[in-house]
């Protein structure tokens, strides 16, 4: 069953909406939950939330990408600051000279979906429903936005303490590289403000309704979970009824969790965890750079970047993030296909296997599946 649609965010559909985008987010994005708590004070203190359809914005609007940026286990030590990331957006109005009519996610996946909410609640802006992913990514020239001939520049940097840098570069990679440098010495944690565009352009490039569908995610699980049906099952059913364009998705592996491997620098996190079935036959390797990006099990590929990868425990298929891996969680691996915009030569340029060190071409997850 298809849920209705509605432009509108309330304290009742936190749960859901936060499930949803931890799904989105392949393992990475930032712990979604710390976002539940920073939305539901804001909630609490606005009102509902309501959301552009992103049908509706006016061409000659100015939208602008707002996010945390850094790696992720440093936000479970360091709450992202709202104050930082208002102080971000009203340095980009002032360079740009003009206020902005609408914000906008970077990315659909975990905490970076949920803040843009939160932010637009606390400066009166409109939140559009989309972001420029689809799921997260580790990096900002990774977001459909750039892909497809925006430019990530100037890209407005604040700290916790406020302090705020504004970078200037001549292409988005460079763009991302000089961020990711300073947030590394803001201590791995920090908001910005980028992508500064036309509503024309925006409406051309983004990845639509995706606030909405991670809310309607979150409602067939949990409801599957309330009348003890199987959430894993449900999970799959939502994707392949989806009525416009039915998804690949399908479990890849279940298993026990017997090697956990991580550590943060340079602004992200890197590592890779190994699954055992229950026979101890099979061994299921699951690489991770910020989100999970590859799936082997023995030699073979079954899933891979930009197809999205969640980890989820075996028997709530609750999304379990890369910071929060632990040696012998009993896990399935959950293996969703990537919305068409992520799929295009083009993009597969700049978020294919190969973009993340992996030394083969990109193959959809539904092939992999039936090979």
């Amino acid at each position: 069953m298809l849920f209705r649609r509605s432009l509108r965010i309330d304290a009742g559909d936190l749960d859901e909406l936060v499930y949803g985008t931890a799904i989105l987010a392949s393992g990475g994005g930032g712990d979604p939950y710390i976002g539940q708590l920073i939305l539901k004070q804001a909630l609490q203190k606005y009102g509902p939330a309501k959301l552009l359809d992103p049908v509706r914005v006016h061409d000659k609007a100015l939208v602008l990408v707002v996010g945390a940026i850094g790696a992720s286990t440093i936000f479970l030590e360091r709450f992202p600051s709202l104050d930082a990331l208002a102080g971000a957006v009203t340095e980009m109005e002032s360079r740009l000279g003009r206020k902005a009519d609408a914000l906008v996610a970077a990315e659909a996946g975990g905490l970076n979906a949920i803040l843009p909410i939160a932010l637009g609640l606390r400066l009166g802006r409109p939140i559009i429903d989309a972001d420029g992913m689809g799921r997260a990514f580790p990096e900002g020239h990774m977001m459909t936005y750039g892909i497809y001939g925006g430019r990530m520049a100037p890209l407005i940097i604040a700290d916790d303490k406020l302090n705020t840098v504004v970078i200037e570069a001549d292409d988005n990679y460079k763009t991302e590289q000089l961020g990711r440098s300073m947030v590394e010495r803001m201590g791995n944690s920090a908001m910005a403000a980028t992508y500064p565009m036309t509503g024309k352009f925006f409406k051309s490039v983004a990845i639509r309704n995706t606030i909405t569908l991670s809310r309607d995610i979150g409602r067939a699980a949990l409801t599957a979970r309330r009348e003890k049906r199987d959430p894993n099952a449900a999970l799959i059913k939502f994707f392949s009824a989806m009525h416009k364009r039915p998804r690949f998705a399908e479990t890849l592996f279940t298993g026990k969790i017997v090697d956990v491997l991580s550590k943060t620098g340079g602004g992200f996190v890197r590592g890779a965890i190994t699954l055992e079935n229950e026979d101890r036959r099979d061994h299921c390797i699951v690489e991770i750079q910020n989100e999970n990006i590859i799936v082997r099990i023995g030699q073979r590929t079954i899933a891979l970047v930009p197809d999205i990868i969640t980890i989820l425990e075996h028997e709530t298929a609750e999304p379990i993030t890369t910071e929060n891996l632990q040696y012998g969680q009993r896990v399935n691996v959950f293996g969703l296909a990537a919305p068409e915009l992520l799929r295009t030569p083009k993009a597969l340029k700049i978020v294919g296997p190969r973009a993340f060190g992996i030394d083969c071409d990109y193959q959809p997850i539904e092939a992999l599946a039936a090979a």
